[in-house]
């Protein structure tokens, strides 16, 4: 079920590969649902066996102290060559995903459970910044979902109709669900599915609500027109995660909105592995809750910017892409900020350089679920700490001014037996970008 509502039922080219790669596998065969057992963490079973790779030129930019490999301590989340079951069958790499079914013309009626309200603006103290427990704590099973899959527990209702909407991604008949919903043990898929948003009017929005069942790497929503054609309006790689965090929205962010048109088509681009050994479905619900007009005094944007799109890392190579830069032509702030990478990638780094000086502002280690760091005077951040693989960064509000740049890089240690391409597998491709949310500049770059 592909759907937008205000009450709830139930990226081989470099140029394809930023357009949007997207590879659709098959699926078939027995669909009893795997046990209802959570998240897959570090640790958690692999997914295929990485196949042998071509040869091609590596480009990784001019390394800083601070970007130098670190030594190889065991990295957690990176696959062993020749393990885990085999890939699925693909189709090419450069054929986009089908719309797999028409949107809906019309939200549903609005008499299903609803939430009442978002989580109230902190007037609470300082608080340390997201943590290991977020997913849990946020996975309430609002929905009182026993379907049998795994996963029932990230159910959230839908925003009331004059507060927000929300975006579902999935079956309507979970005893029968349809097949491509549906991924057998060691599939890969990555799939859009076309959607309207729920609002009739325009709107400002900031509050996002993002729930996946186990399996998601990234879930993304990206306006495919209404005047907002290309824009991203936001995602997540985290099962559970609210941005802001618990909408604990700051002093100086309480002008913070971002437009949508009124019935803005979207693309809902899921990431699925699944790494057990039964068939799981995916599914997302995400909410987007509305913003007073008469309060949006500074409009924000996501901002979405790629490195190394012409890499090409050997086998048993371990390097550092990057650092790559995009420079800051409009003052403003950085809200927050993620790295988006994969299996192969041990560490991502990113770094605010101001009058030739650069000051780290995030880094982190796991590929698998990244921190998402809030740059404000509410969420207190730790400096990061390599040596016990600890995420860290910028504590406090993050300014940007014009002249300054944003620089980020990821260390990649290839430990499979193919060389690593700028492309959407897991395990067999990698990607090196950075995504945050920010006031004032419009942060996109391409690095290849």
């Amino acid at each position: 079920m592909v759907d937008s509502r205000s009450s709830r039922s139930g990226w081989v080219g470099a140029a394809a590969v930023l357009a949007h790669l997207a590879i659709a596998c098959g699926s078939s065969g027995d669909t009893t649902p795997a046990a209802n057992t959570g998240s897959l963490g570090t640790g958690a079973s692999r997914g295929p066996a990485p196949p042998n790779g071509g040869v091609g030129q590596q480009t990784t930019g001019t390394r800083g102290a601070d970007v130098a490999p670190i030594p190889d301590r065991g990295m957690p989340g990176q696959p062993t060559a020749g393990t885990g079951p085999a890939p699925a069958e693909q189709a090419p790499a450069d054929e986009p995903a089908p719309a797999d079914e028409p949107a809906p013309e019309e939200p549903t009626p609005a008499d299903a459970p609803t939430a009442v309200n978002p989580p109230s603006p902190a007037d609470e103290p300082t608080e340390p910044g997201p943590s290991e427990m977020d997913e849990e704590q946020l996975a309430l099973n609002e929905c009182g979902l026993d379907t049998g899959w795994a996963g029932d527990e990230y159910c959230i209702l839908p925003p009331p109709p004059d507060k927000g909407f929300q975006v579902h991604i999935g079956p309507e008949d979970y005893s029968n669900p349809d097949p491509k919903y549906v991924l057998q043990p060691g599939e890969e898929t990555n799939l859009n599915f076309p959607a309207v948003s729920g609002n009739t009017d325009d709107v400002y929005y900031y509050y996002r609500q993002y729930r996946l069942r186990p399996g998601t790497h990234h879930a993304i929503v990206n306006a495919t027109g209404g005047g907002f054609e290309g824009r991203r309006l936001g995602g997540s790689q985290n099962l559970a995660k609210d941005v802001p965090h618990l909408n604990r929205v700051p002093p100086e962010n309480q002008g913070v909105g971002m437009q949508l048109g009124a019935r803005t088509p979207l693309s809902v681009n899921l990431h699925y592995m699944n790494s057990t050994d039964k068939p799981i479905i995916q599914e997302a619900w995400i909410n987007f809750w509305y913003k007073d007009e008469t309060e949006v005094t500074e409009p924000a944007q996501e901002m979405f910017a790629n490195g190394g799109v012409g890499m090409a890392i050997q086998p048993g190579e371990h390097t550092v892409l990057g650092p790559y830069a995009c420079p800051i032509t409009t003052p403003g702030r950085l809200l927050s900020m993620y790295g988006h990478y994969h299996a192969n990638s041990v560490r991502f780094s990113a770094w605010r350089v101001r009058n030739g000086q650069r000051e780290k502002i995030y880094e982190a280690y796991d590929w698998h679920d990244p921190p998402v760091l809030e740059f404000n005077s509410v969420v207190e951040n730790s400096p990061p700490e390599p040596d016990t693989l600890r995420y860290g960064g910028w504590n406090g509000p993050l300014d940007l001014q014009v002249g300054d740049s944003l620089e980020w890089a990821c260390e990649v240690r290839n430990e499979t037996d193919n060389v690593l391409r700028f492309a959407n597998e897991l395990y067999t491709g990698e990607m090196c970008i950075l995504i945050g949310d920010a006031v004032g500049p419009s942060v996109r770059c391409t690095h290849f």
